[in-house]
Protein backbone atom coordinates (compact mmCIF):
# COMPACT_ATOMS: atom_id res chain seq x y z
CA UNK A 1 0.00 0.00 0.00
CA UNK A 2 1.44 3.54 -1.15
CA UNK A 3 0.81 6.91 0.90
CA UNK A 4 -1.37 8.26 -1.63
CA UNK A 5 -3.64 5.36 -0.39
CA UNK A 6 -2.96 5.79 3.37
CA UNK A 7 -3.09 9.70 2.93
CA UNK A 8 -6.61 9.11 1.23
CA UNK A 9 -8.09 6.76 3.56
CA UNK A 10 -7.14 9.12 6.38
CA UNK A 11 -8.95 12.01 5.09
CA UNK A 12 -11.95 9.93 3.85
CA UNK A 13 -12.91 9.06 7.80
CA UNK A 14 -11.90 12.85 8.51
CA UNK A 15 -14.24 14.07 6.03
CA UNK A 16 -16.92 12.12 6.37
CA UNK A 17 -17.46 12.78 10.10
CA UNK A 18 -16.78 16.69 9.79
CA UNK A 19 -18.54 18.18 12.47
CA UNK A 20 -16.42 15.76 15.02
CA UNK A 21 -12.95 16.40 13.32
CA UNK A 22 -13.72 19.70 13.60
CA UNK A 23 -14.61 20.09 17.34
CA UNK A 24 -11.30 17.43 17.84
CA UNK A 25 -9.03 20.34 16.02
CA UNK A 26 -10.60 23.22 18.22
CA UNK A 27 -9.43 21.40 21.28
CA UNK A 28 -6.22 21.87 20.10
CA UNK A 29 -5.93 24.86 18.88
CA UNK A 30 -7.41 26.17 22.13
CA UNK A 31 -3.92 24.37 23.91
CA UNK A 32 -1.64 25.67 21.07
CA UNK A 33 -3.04 29.45 20.95
CA UNK A 34 -2.84 29.50 24.85
CA UNK A 35 0.42 28.45 25.38
CA UNK A 36 1.47 30.88 22.11
CA UNK A 37 -0.56 33.64 23.81
CA UNK A 38 0.84 33.15 27.40
CA UNK A 39 4.32 32.68 26.13
CA UNK A 40 4.83 35.99 23.84
CA UNK A 41 2.74 37.80 26.42
CA UNK A 42 5.49 37.04 29.52
CA UNK A 43 8.45 37.58 26.62
CA UNK A 44 6.98 40.91 25.84
CA UNK A 45 6.69 42.23 29.13
CA UNK A 46 10.43 40.68 30.32
CA UNK A 47 12.34 42.19 27.05
CA UNK A 48 10.43 45.44 28.18
CA UNK A 49 11.43 45.75 31.71
CA UNK A 50 15.01 44.71 30.15
CA UNK A 51 14.92 47.42 27.77
CA UNK A 52 13.49 50.52 29.99
CA UNK A 53 16.27 48.73 32.89
CA UNK A 54 18.89 48.85 30.08
CA UNK A 55 18.48 52.71 29.74
CA UNK A 56 19.60 53.08 32.59
CA UNK A 57 23.00 52.04 31.34
CA UNK A 58 24.56 48.59 33.37
CA UNK A 59 26.85 51.16 35.42
CA UNK A 60 23.87 52.38 37.17
CA UNK A 61 23.28 52.13 40.74
CA UNK A 62 20.08 53.05 42.70
CA UNK A 63 20.16 54.33 46.32
CA UNK A 64 16.78 54.75 47.75
CA UNK A 65 16.18 56.17 51.44
CA UNK A 66 14.34 53.38 53.81
CA UNK A 67 12.69 54.01 57.24
CA UNK A 68 11.59 56.99 58.83
CA UNK A 69 14.72 58.71 58.63
CA UNK A 70 15.66 62.01 57.30
CA UNK A 71 16.49 60.87 53.96
CA UNK A 72 19.49 62.29 51.66
CA UNK A 73 21.05 65.32 51.44
CA UNK A 74 22.97 67.32 49.04
CA UNK A 75 25.89 66.24 51.60
CA UNK A 76 25.67 63.02 50.82
CA UNK A 77 25.41 63.44 47.64
CA UNK A 78 28.73 64.63 47.87
CA UNK A 79 30.16 62.47 49.18
CA UNK A 80 29.01 59.35 46.94
CA UNK A 81 30.62 61.57 44.19
CA UNK A 82 33.76 61.44 45.91
CA UNK A 83 33.36 57.95 46.31
CA UNK A 84 36.32 56.07 44.39
CA UNK A 85 35.06 54.40 40.89
CA UNK A 86 31.91 56.78 40.61
CA UNK A 87 31.63 58.92 37.70
CA UNK A 88 28.18 60.55 38.14
CA UNK A 89 25.85 61.42 40.90
CA UNK A 90 21.74 62.17 40.02
CA UNK A 91 19.65 62.89 43.22
CA UNK A 92 16.27 63.11 43.24
CA UNK A 93 12.85 63.99 44.74
CA UNK A 94 9.87 62.68 44.67
CA UNK A 95 6.48 63.17 45.86
CA UNK A 96 2.84 62.15 45.20
CA UNK A 97 0.28 65.44 44.35
CA UNK A 98 -2.94 66.07 43.23
CA UNK A 99 -3.36 67.44 39.62
CA UNK A 100 -5.64 69.38 37.76
CA UNK A 101 -5.97 70.88 34.40
CA UNK A 102 -9.16 72.18 33.05
CA UNK A 103 -11.75 69.29 34.03
CA UNK A 104 -9.26 66.77 34.39
CA UNK A 105 -8.36 65.46 38.36
CA UNK A 106 -5.78 62.70 39.19
CA UNK A 107 -2.94 62.20 40.80
CA UNK A 108 0.49 62.74 39.26
CA UNK A 109 4.32 62.54 40.78
CA UNK A 110 6.17 65.66 41.12
CA UNK A 111 9.87 64.50 39.99
CA UNK A 112 12.57 67.12 41.24
CA UNK A 113 15.68 66.73 39.35
CA UNK A 114 17.93 69.40 37.85
CA UNK A 115 17.75 69.88 33.95
CA UNK A 116 21.12 68.66 33.31
CA UNK A 117 20.47 65.61 35.53
CA UNK A 118 17.32 65.04 33.59
CA UNK A 119 18.71 64.35 30.34
CA UNK A 120 21.30 62.24 31.92
CA UNK A 121 18.65 59.89 33.69
CA UNK A 122 16.39 60.14 30.34
CA UNK A 123 19.22 59.60 27.76
CA UNK A 124 17.86 62.18 25.32
CA UNK A 125 15.14 65.11 26.05
CA UNK A 126 12.62 64.40 23.55
CA UNK A 127 10.06 67.48 23.50
CA UNK A 128 6.18 67.18 21.87
CA UNK A 129 6.12 70.87 22.67
CA UNK A 130 7.62 73.72 24.55
CA UNK A 131 11.19 73.40 25.97
CA UNK A 132 13.34 72.55 29.50
CA UNK A 133 12.44 73.97 32.56
CA UNK A 134 15.22 76.56 34.42
CA UNK A 135 17.43 75.40 37.60
CA UNK A 136 15.63 77.64 39.55
CA UNK A 137 13.57 77.73 42.74
CA UNK A 138 10.78 79.03 40.33
CA UNK A 139 8.19 75.84 39.80
CA UNK A 140 8.75 75.70 36.25
CA UNK A 141 7.67 72.18 34.80
CA UNK A 142 7.81 70.13 32.33
CA UNK A 143 4.86 67.81 31.86
CA UNK A 144 5.22 63.73 31.39
CA UNK A 145 3.37 62.79 28.13
CA UNK A 146 -0.06 60.67 29.75
CA UNK A 147 -0.50 63.82 31.77
CA UNK A 148 -0.97 65.97 29.01
CA UNK A 149 -2.83 63.80 27.26
CA UNK A 150 -5.03 61.38 29.07
CA UNK A 151 -7.08 58.55 28.46
CA UNK A 152 -9.60 59.17 30.65
CA UNK A 153 -10.25 62.26 28.50
CA UNK A 154 -10.44 60.67 25.09
CA UNK A 155 -6.76 61.18 24.67
CA UNK A 156 -7.11 64.86 24.17
CA UNK A 157 -4.53 67.02 25.34
CA UNK A 158 -5.61 69.40 28.51
CA UNK A 159 -2.64 70.98 29.21
CA UNK A 160 -1.27 73.64 27.21
CA UNK A 161 2.47 75.19 27.19
CA UNK A 162 2.54 78.73 28.99
CA UNK A 163 -0.66 78.02 30.81
CA UNK A 164 -0.17 76.93 34.68
CA UNK A 165 -1.79 73.74 36.07
CA UNK A 166 -3.06 73.25 39.15
CA UNK A 167 -1.65 70.91 42.30
CA UNK A 168 -2.50 70.23 45.70
CA UNK A 169 0.24 69.19 48.12
CA UNK A 170 -0.90 67.16 51.24
CA UNK A 171 2.09 68.23 54.21
CA UNK A 172 2.16 67.89 58.31
CA UNK A 173 -0.40 71.36 58.20
CA UNK A 174 -2.77 70.21 55.92
CA UNK A 175 -3.26 70.80 52.23
CA UNK A 176 -1.91 73.15 49.69
CA UNK A 177 -3.29 74.34 46.38
CA UNK A 178 -1.07 76.26 44.20
CA UNK A 179 -0.39 76.29 40.23
CA UNK A 180 2.42 75.67 38.63
CA UNK A 181 3.70 77.33 35.16
CA UNK A 182 4.32 74.51 32.07
CA UNK A 183 7.02 75.18 30.00
CA UNK A 184 7.25 71.60 28.08
CA UNK A 185 5.39 68.24 27.41
CA UNK A 186 7.48 65.74 26.83
CA UNK A 187 6.99 62.75 23.96
CA UNK A 188 6.28 59.13 25.67
CA UNK A 189 9.34 58.02 27.27
CA UNK A 190 7.39 54.77 28.61
CA UNK A 191 8.00 53.26 31.69
CA UNK A 192 10.99 53.42 34.16
CA UNK A 193 12.31 53.11 37.39
CA UNK A 194 10.41 56.45 37.65
CA UNK A 195 7.98 57.01 34.80
CA UNK A 196 7.78 61.01 33.77
CA UNK A 197 4.92 59.85 31.37
CA UNK A 198 2.64 60.50 34.39
CA UNK A 199 5.13 63.56 36.26
CA UNK A 200 5.34 67.05 36.71
CA UNK A 201 9.06 67.09 36.24
CA UNK A 202 10.65 70.63 37.59
CA UNK A 203 14.32 71.56 39.30
CA UNK A 204 15.26 70.38 42.98
CA UNK A 205 15.45 72.95 44.80
CA UNK A 206 11.30 74.14 43.33
CA UNK A 207 10.20 70.18 44.28
CA UNK A 208 11.27 70.68 47.73
CA UNK A 209 9.68 73.90 48.40
CA UNK A 210 6.07 72.50 47.36
CA UNK A 211 6.64 69.22 48.75
CA UNK A 212 8.10 70.69 51.76
CA UNK A 213 11.11 68.43 51.81
CA UNK A 214 14.88 68.97 51.80
CA UNK A 215 16.05 65.83 51.63
CA UNK A 216 16.36 63.60 48.25
CA UNK A 217 14.52 60.48 48.05
CA UNK A 218 16.70 58.63 45.54
CA UNK A 219 19.78 59.00 44.03
CA UNK A 220 21.20 57.22 41.01
CA UNK A 221 24.94 56.40 41.02
CA UNK A 222 27.04 56.28 37.75
CA UNK A 223 30.13 53.41 38.07
CA UNK A 224 33.12 54.41 36.06
CA UNK A 225 32.55 51.07 34.13
CA UNK A 226 31.25 48.17 34.34
CA UNK A 227 33.66 45.91 36.80
CA UNK A 228 33.62 48.35 39.19
CA UNK A 229 29.61 48.51 39.82
CA UNK A 230 29.71 45.22 42.27
CA UNK A 231 32.36 47.77 44.13
CA UNK A 232 30.73 51.04 44.56
CA UNK A 233 27.44 49.42 45.56
CA UNK A 234 29.40 47.55 48.36
CA UNK A 235 31.11 50.40 49.24
CA UNK A 236 27.46 52.48 49.75
CA UNK A 237 26.13 49.66 51.58
CA UNK A 238 28.88 49.74 54.09
CA UNK A 239 28.89 53.08 54.26
CA UNK A 240 25.27 54.04 55.14
CA UNK A 241 23.85 50.56 56.37
CA UNK A 242 20.39 50.19 57.17
CA UNK A 243 19.71 53.61 56.00
CA UNK A 244 20.19 53.41 52.26
CA UNK A 245 18.65 50.45 49.93
CA UNK A 246 21.62 49.95 47.48
CA UNK A 247 20.28 47.95 43.78
CA UNK A 248 22.43 47.93 40.75
CA UNK A 249 20.61 47.75 37.14
CA UNK A 250 22.40 44.66 36.88
CA UNK A 251 20.65 42.46 39.49
CA UNK A 252 17.00 44.16 39.05
CA UNK A 253 17.26 43.14 35.34
CA UNK A 254 18.22 39.53 36.32
CA UNK A 255 15.22 39.54 39.05
CA UNK A 256 12.64 40.74 36.40
CA UNK A 257 13.72 38.19 34.30
CA UNK A 258 14.12 35.18 37.02
CA UNK A 259 10.49 36.58 37.86
CA UNK A 260 8.95 36.83 34.23
CA UNK A 261 10.21 33.44 33.79
CA UNK A 262 8.95 31.73 36.52
CA UNK A 263 5.29 33.39 35.46
CA UNK A 264 5.76 32.15 32.17
CA UNK A 265 6.63 28.54 33.53
CA UNK A 266 3.45 28.65 35.57
CA UNK A 267 1.02 30.08 32.61
CA UNK A 268 2.86 27.10 30.50
CA UNK A 269 1.64 24.30 32.80
CA UNK A 270 -1.48 25.70 33.20
CA UNK A 271 -2.26 26.54 29.64
CA UNK A 272 -0.91 22.54 28.87
CA UNK A 273 -3.72 21.33 30.61
CA UNK A 274 -5.78 22.42 27.56
CA UNK A 275 -3.68 20.18 25.66
CA UNK A 276 -4.20 17.30 28.11
CA UNK A 277 -7.53 18.00 27.69
CA UNK A 278 -7.10 17.71 24.05
CA UNK A 279 -4.99 14.61 23.77
CA UNK A 280 -7.88 12.58 25.93
CA UNK A 281 -10.32 14.40 23.39
CA UNK A 282 -8.13 12.88 20.27
CA UNK A 283 -7.82 9.67 22.36
CA UNK A 284 -11.60 9.27 22.47
CA UNK A 285 -12.84 10.56 19.23
CA UNK A 286 -9.83 7.94 17.50
CA UNK A 287 -11.29 5.37 19.63
CA UNK A 288 -14.71 6.34 18.42
CA UNK A 289 -13.74 5.74 14.93
CA UNK A 290 -12.59 2.55 15.29
CA UNK A 291 -15.06 0.97 16.65
CA UNK A 292 -17.52 2.72 13.81
CA UNK A 293 -15.00 0.93 11.56
CA UNK A 294 -14.64 -2.62 12.62
CA UNK A 295 -15.96 -3.66 9.57
CA UNK A 296 -13.89 -1.67 6.84
CA UNK A 297 -11.15 -2.74 8.99
CA UNK A 298 -11.87 -6.32 8.78
CA UNK A 299 -12.30 -5.63 4.89
CA UNK A 300 -9.15 -3.89 3.94
CA UNK A 301 -7.34 -7.24 6.44
CA UNK A 302 -9.12 -9.71 4.48
CA UNK A 303 -7.73 -7.64 1.30
CA UNK A 304 -4.36 -7.95 2.64
CA UNK A 305 -4.03 -4.33 4.56
CA UNK A 306 -1.04 -5.08 7.49
CA UNK A 307 -1.64 -4.30 10.64
CA UNK A 308 0.61 -1.30 10.33
CA UNK A 309 -1.06 -0.46 7.00
CA UNK A 310 -4.06 -0.16 9.46
CA UNK A 311 -2.15 1.44 12.22
CA UNK A 312 -0.37 3.84 9.92
CA UNK A 313 -4.09 5.22 8.58
CA UNK A 314 -4.83 5.93 12.25
CA UNK A 315 -2.03 7.78 12.88
CA UNK A 316 -1.75 9.79 9.82
CA UNK A 317 -5.59 10.69 10.97
CA UNK A 318 -4.26 12.04 14.00
CA UNK A 319 -0.78 13.83 12.78
CA UNK A 320 -3.55 15.40 10.06
CA UNK A 321 -5.44 16.89 13.75
CA UNK A 322 -2.20 17.80 15.22
CA UNK A 323 -0.79 19.87 11.83
CA UNK A 324 -4.54 21.71 11.40
CA UNK A 325 -4.74 22.23 15.28
CA UNK A 326 -1.21 23.56 15.49
CA UNK A 327 -1.20 26.04 12.39
CA UNK A 328 -4.63 27.45 13.51
CA UNK A 329 -3.65 27.54 17.22
CA UNK A 330 -0.65 30.10 16.06
CA UNK A 331 -2.45 32.29 14.27
CA UNK A 332 -4.91 32.19 17.14
CA UNK A 333 -2.59 32.54 19.27
CA UNK A 334 -0.99 35.89 17.93
CA UNK A 335 -4.16 37.20 17.51
CA UNK A 336 -4.74 36.84 21.11
CA UNK A 337 -1.93 38.10 22.55
CA UNK A 338 -2.04 41.67 20.85
CA UNK A 339 -5.61 41.40 21.30
CA UNK A 340 -4.61 41.13 25.13
CA UNK A 341 -1.99 43.64 25.19
CA UNK A 342 -4.10 46.03 23.91
CA UNK A 343 -7.06 45.35 26.58
CA UNK A 344 -4.03 45.28 29.34
CA UNK A 345 -2.82 48.75 27.73
CA UNK A 346 -6.38 50.25 27.85
CA UNK A 347 -6.92 49.09 30.98
CA UNK A 348 -3.70 50.41 32.48
CA UNK A 349 -4.30 53.58 31.06
CA UNK A 350 -7.66 53.88 32.68
CA UNK A 351 -6.41 53.51 35.87
CA UNK A 352 -3.86 55.41 38.28
CA UNK A 353 -2.81 53.83 41.49
CA UNK A 354 -0.58 55.69 43.39
CA UNK A 355 1.76 54.71 46.49
CA UNK A 356 2.28 56.53 49.69
CA UNK A 357 4.41 59.68 50.10
CA UNK A 358 7.70 57.53 50.55
CA UNK A 359 10.77 57.12 49.03
CA UNK A 360 11.19 54.29 46.05
CA UNK A 361 11.52 51.28 47.86
CA UNK A 362 13.79 48.25 46.49
CA UNK A 363 13.26 44.84 48.10
CA UNK A 364 16.29 42.63 47.79
CA UNK A 365 17.03 39.09 48.97
CA UNK A 366 20.70 39.61 49.04
CA UNK A 367 23.51 40.96 47.24
CA UNK A 368 25.05 39.04 44.04
CA UNK A 369 21.80 38.08 42.21
CA UNK A 370 19.99 37.41 45.17
CA UNK A 371 16.10 37.87 44.37
CA UNK A 372 15.01 41.11 44.13
CA UNK A 373 11.77 43.57 43.31
CA UNK A 374 11.26 47.00 42.98
CA UNK A 375 8.21 48.46 44.33
CA UNK A 376 7.18 52.43 43.31
CA UNK A 377 7.06 54.74 46.46
CA UNK A 378 7.36 58.12 46.96
CA UNK A 379 4.80 59.02 45.12
CA UNK A 380 5.73 57.45 42.01
CA UNK A 381 2.93 56.43 39.57
CA UNK A 382 2.18 53.06 38.41
CA UNK A 383 -1.02 52.71 36.19
CA UNK A 384 -0.51 55.66 32.84
CA UNK A 385 -0.70 53.78 30.12
CA UNK A 386 2.91 53.62 29.90
CA UNK A 387 3.59 51.66 32.91
CA UNK A 388 2.53 48.82 31.25
CA UNK A 389 4.01 49.11 27.59
CA UNK A 390 4.90 46.53 25.72
CA UNK A 391 4.58 44.42 22.61
CA UNK A 392 4.23 40.56 22.52
CA UNK A 393 7.41 38.51 21.37
CA UNK A 394 6.48 36.07 19.22
CA UNK A 395 10.11 34.27 18.45
CA UNK A 396 10.75 31.29 15.92
CA UNK A 397 11.18 29.05 18.40
CA UNK A 398 8.05 29.22 19.94
CA UNK A 399 6.10 28.44 17.09
CA UNK A 400 8.45 25.12 16.37
CA UNK A 401 7.72 24.36 20.19
CA UNK A 402 3.91 25.04 19.64
CA UNK A 403 3.94 22.96 16.93
CA UNK A 404 5.84 20.16 17.85
CA UNK A 405 3.99 19.97 20.92
CA UNK A 406 0.86 19.99 19.04
CA UNK A 407 1.87 16.94 16.56
CA UNK A 408 3.59 14.84 19.34
CA UNK A 409 0.41 15.21 21.62
CA UNK A 410 -1.88 14.44 18.83
CA UNK A 411 -0.41 11.18 17.28
CA UNK A 412 0.65 10.15 20.96
CA UNK A 413 -3.34 10.28 21.91
CA UNK A 414 -4.26 8.45 18.44
CA UNK A 415 -1.60 5.45 19.35
CA UNK A 416 -3.32 3.62 21.67
CA UNK A 417 -6.82 3.22 18.97
CA UNK A 418 -4.22 3.12 16.24
CA UNK A 419 -2.72 -0.04 17.84
CA UNK A 420 -6.22 -1.22 18.97
CA UNK A 421 -7.33 -1.15 15.31
CA UNK A 422 -4.41 -3.23 13.70
CA UNK A 423 -4.82 -5.41 16.39
CA UNK A 424 -8.39 -6.69 14.98
CA UNK A 425 -8.76 -10.07 13.72
CA UNK A 426 -10.17 -10.06 10.29
CA UNK A 427 -12.86 -12.69 11.11
CA UNK A 428 -14.22 -10.88 14.34
CA UNK A 429 -14.41 -7.76 12.58
CA UNK A 430 -16.07 -9.34 9.77
CA UNK A 431 -18.80 -10.45 11.97
CA UNK A 432 -19.75 -6.99 13.15
CA UNK A 433 -22.31 -6.28 10.26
Amino acid sequence: MNIQDVLFLSFKDLKEKKVRTALTVIMVIIGVASIVALISLTAGIGASITKELSALGPTSIIVSSVGSGAGFTAATADQMQSLPNVSQVIPMLTGSVDFRSGSENTTATIIGISPQDLQLFLGTLNFYQGSLYQDTVSPESVIGYDLAFPSTGGSVQSVIVGQPVSITTASGKGSASLTVPVVGILQPYGSSIISVDSAIVMSLSAAETILHKTSYTTILVKATNTSTVSGVANTITAIYGSTARVLTTQQLTQTANQIVGSISTLLVLIAGISLLVAAIGIMNIMLISVYERIHDIGVMKSLGFKNRNIMTIFIIQALIIGVFGGIAGLVAGAAGAYTLTALISHSSSSTSTTSSGQSPTFAAGGRGGGSAAFSGGGGVTSGSSSSLSFSPVISLQVVLIAMFVAIIVSVIAGAYPAWKASRLEPIDALREL
